[in-house]
């Protein structure tokens, strides 16, 4: 038996899952892929393991730390059965809020002040340094012949400029670029935060976590208090091609276990697995969708999870069912409503932009977590 394989019995449960999803034939090429054993929210309706999730919001709410009851989000809730404090929220996300989630992650998410792998290695002996007008977002445009603010697309004309941009290859580009950390930095080496490592949350994921956040906290039973909040202080991208994998691993570094996870994916669909306590516990299989949201509370905050696939724009999804066809969406003007915290996020109407995003976006897949790292009442990392 090979050592790579599946079936290997040495391999823990959620490295067979893995490989097995990584390697199926189906999802790898264009003919139809077999989703039977993927859980998925787009057709709850269809899958016994899924459980519908009812909110029981206290309306007589005014204002709790400054947030209202209107962005408590109000569409499809539905958990799993078998993951107590699991929710998700399928197609929760408008396509303007997916692209300017996006548009930030690529133009803004991704540079100084905030932190990325590229930060950990200095640029090598004939490597260019990135000039202050050469963003990562710049040169994928450049590079892809979107910089033409007059173009409507791809330039066919300027193919030969991919190749003449530069003779030398920069230090900062997309094809580097793996995660970026914001609010406090997670340092993967040391696998902790520190108090003088951090940058601005930026104010539409703060925003759009809180509300997430809550709207979990109403499917508890009982419900949790309404005075209690989330305050989303680390956010990581992770930016994903077809090859891309995440390992399975378990989020527990942060202080505030009893607040969720909260994820966001835009750009192409995934497969996610969720374990257990273990990496020998029993692995369920997600289809992960644009647009779709998920929150990790309860028993489920400290599960393994990971991503075994990124599902090529080639690859045809089941359909969805008219229930989460007609989800409410969250569009933007409830994401903003309370900008408490100082940051920025990106915006561009320009006809560049967005094809250039669109064009990104059917090759790549970004997911954002944000988590609440310190526990209510305190305001610094212990030492």
């Amino acid at each position: 038996m090979s050592e790579s394989s599946a079936d290997n019995p040495s391999f823990s449960a959620f490295k067979r899952a893995q490989l097995r999803y990584r390697r199926q034939g189906s999802f790898a090429t264009d003919r139809a892929a077999d989703f039977s054993e993927l859980i998925d929210f787009g057709v709850p309706e269809e899958d016994n393991r899924i459980v519908p999730l009812h909110m029981t919001i206290v309306e007589d709410e005014k204002c709790v730390d400054g947030y209202d009851k209107e962005i408590v989000y109000r569409g499809l809730l539905f958990g799993i059965s078998s993951y107590p404090g699991f929710v998700y929220a399928p197609q929760a996300l408008s396509t303007e809020l997916q692209f300017k989630i996006g548009f930030s992650s690529v133009s803004n998410y991704c540079e100084a002040p905030h932190r990325t792998n590229i930060d950990l290695i200095p640029p090598r002996e004939g490597i260019e340094e990135n000039n202050s007008t050469e963003n990562m977002w710049y040169i994928w445009k450049k590079e892809n012949c979107f910089t033409d603010p007059h173009s409507s697309g791809l330039n066919k004309t300027n193919q030969k400029s991919k190749s003449n941009n530069s003779k030398k290859k920069k230090y900062r580009n997309f094809k580097k670029l793996s995660w970026s950390t914001m609010g406090y930095h997670y340092d993967w080496t040391a696998r902790a935060y520190h108090e003088d490592a951090k940058s601005p949350v930026p104010p539409l994921l703060d925003n759009l976590a809180a509300m997430f956040a809550k709207a979990s906290f109403y499917t508890m039973d009982p419900p949790l208090s309404k005075t209690t909040r989330f305050n989303g202080s680390a956010c990581i991208v992770n930016y994903y091609n077809t090859k891309s994998i995440m390992g399975g691993h378990r989020d527990d570094l942060e202080f505030a276990m009893d607040k969720p996870v909260v994820s966001l994916s835009v750009g192409l669909p995934g497969i996610f697995l969720l374990g257990g306590n273990t990496k020998d516990d029993p692995v369920v299989p997600i289809l992960v969708r644009p647009g779709d949201v998920m929150m990790m509370g309860g028993k489920s905050r400290l599960a393994y999870h990971g991503m075994a696939r990124v599902l090529s724009a080639s690859i045809a999804l089941p359909s969805l069912s008219e229930k989460v066809a007609n989800n409410v969406q969250v569009q933007e003007d409830l994401s903003v409503k309370h900008r408490h915290r100082t940051g920025k996020d990106c915006e561009s109407d320009s006809r560049a932009d967005r094809d250039a995003l669109e064009k990104y976006l059917q090759l790549h897949r970004i997911n954002i977590n944000v988590r609440q790292v310190l526990q209510d009442g305190v305001d610094r990392i212990p030492k």
